[in-house]
């Protein structure tokens, strides 16, 4: 009995050892995550701090540049470190402020130089109102900057400190604790401008709203109802929901046919079909993909689509997405495009996305071109062999159309698609063609 006794004693002697270092273990394990979190985080907000340091010097020099060239070159490195201040930002425990125009400044910096640049380039001046939101931006990045410098005075003190509690990131600072710290970044913006101009991120991009529903009355969701089964040939849609987009606000509805899932969205103002997805599985591929454009093209015109020209395709999945483009007058408008799916086992139209269409989609009074094919056709490479030409209405970054001559050719064996400007003879784009068995794309 006493043997056994004995036994038990350093039994749970050993077990105690054994869990006490575990614990020592696992509680030194935490606080080195916890200090790999705040280093994380520090550097982080460090790295922040000095780009937007860099911002606030490269933003003075704009205000002095006059050559295109160094225009250009400042724009470009404003790019870089605007892009990686703000990829230094999302690394931050910040999910619970809203940090819209710090974000909007840090997207729009080195965009709005660049337009500039451009602008020189083609040998037109900047204006004064244009000079006048340089200089409104540079105020902007004096006064970030000053505000981070003074925060990372803080975090230097330890007045804050990021670290992670419960799964959750929390900021523990002597501020008040109603106050996130980060959030006095954001009062730098309280008067923020809006910046309209031809680039990717301007103002008037967000406030874009549907060609095709404009002036037209909202409709109830019993007629959008309607007008999705006649449009998918079925009478069982349910009402799932509404999207959340403001410039498109849509009507969601699903159903079941034959045992397939349908989904559809159609736009409240209008009633506009935006896309309807079936869900189906794919059996071998039985037709070929020539037929199944013929198949989508006629498709799109039953159902009242007319004018779409065959672009591009991809197929994947047994499945073949054809991209169709509006054509108005013999112009090619890029900017209208649907996409339509179908299934290459039996042919059928199991998909199709019109958001492009819906945007954009209005009869154009298109301009004369000032140039003609042969005066176009000089202002492309020797070392492209000119397969084919046509025009085209391409859409900018900024979503402004420019009327082009599209030229197909080829050059190192490789195929390419040269659009040159046909009111200024200028060189808009340059897209490589890529042909394969599964797909025609551009890059």
């Amino acid at each position: 009995m006493r043997e056994s006794k004995r036994k038990m004693y350093w039994f749970f002697t050993v077990v105690t050892v054994c869990l006490g270092v575990f614990g020592t273990y696992e509680f030194y394990r935490a606080k080195a995550y916890e200090q790999a979190v705040e280093d994380t985080y520090n550097r982080a907000f460090f790295e922040l701090t000095g780009y937007v340091d860099d911002i606030d010097s490269l933003l003075a020099k704009t205000m002095l540049a006059t050559d295109a060239g160094e225009l250009a070159t400042l724009s470009s490195e404003l790019s870089v470190q605007a892009n990686s201040a703000k990829a230094c930002l999302s690394q931050l425990p910040i999910t619970e402020i809203q940090l819209d125009n710090t974000e909007k400044f840090l997207s729009q910096v080195g965009d709005y130089t660049y337009t500039l640049s451009q602008s020189l380039i083609d040998d037109k001046q900047i204006s004064v109102s244009e000079y006048e939101n340089l200089h409104s931006l540079g105020l902007f990045a004096t006064s970030l900057n000053n505000t981070l410098t003074e925060l990372c005075k803080s975090v230097y003190s330890g007045e804050i400190h990021f670290g992670k509690n419960n799964e959750v990131v929390l900021v523990k600072t002597a501020y008040a604790e109603d106050e996130h710290p980060l959030s006095s970044v954001e009062k730098e913006f309280g008067e923020y401008p809006s910046l309209i101009y031809d680039g990717p991120f301007s103002e008037h991009i967000e406030n874009m709203s549907p060609k095709m529903t404009e002036n037209q009355r909202e409709i109830t969701a019993d007629s959008a109802k309607k007008i999705a089964c006649e449009f998918l040939e079925i009478d069982n849609l349910q009402l799932r929901g509404q999207t959340e987009n403001v410039s498109m606000e849509s009507y969601l509805f699903g159903g079941k046919n034959k045992g397939t899932d349908i989904s559809i969205a159609l736009t409240k103002q209008g009633g506009q079909v935006v896309y309807f997805l079936k869900s189906r599985r794919i059996f071998p591929e039985k037709i070929s993909v020539e037929t199944a454009m013929n198949k989508a093209r006629a498709f799109l015109s039953n159902k009242g689509y007319k004018d779409m020209t065959t672009s591009y395709y991809e197929k994947t999945g047994g499945v073949a997405t054809i991209n169709f483009a509006y054509k108005q007058n013999n112009v090619t408008c890029y900017s209208d495009l649907i996409k339509v799916k179908v299934a290459l086992d039996d042919g059928e139209i199991i998909g199709m996305e019109a958001n492009g269409y819906v945007m954009n989609h209005h009869i154009r009074e298109i301009i004369t071109p000032q140039l003609t094919k042969q005066q176009a056709r000089e202002k492309i490479s020797s070392r492209l062999s000119i397969d084919s030409v046509s025009i085209a209405l391409i859409p900018k970054d900024s979503k402004r159309e420019v009327l082009c001559y599209e030229f197909k050719g080829t050059s190192a064996g490789r195929n390419f698609l040269i659009y040159i400007n046909a009111q200024t003879g200028k060189e808009e784009d340059i897209q490589i063609l890529i042909e394969s068995p599964d797909g025609i794309l551009t890059i």
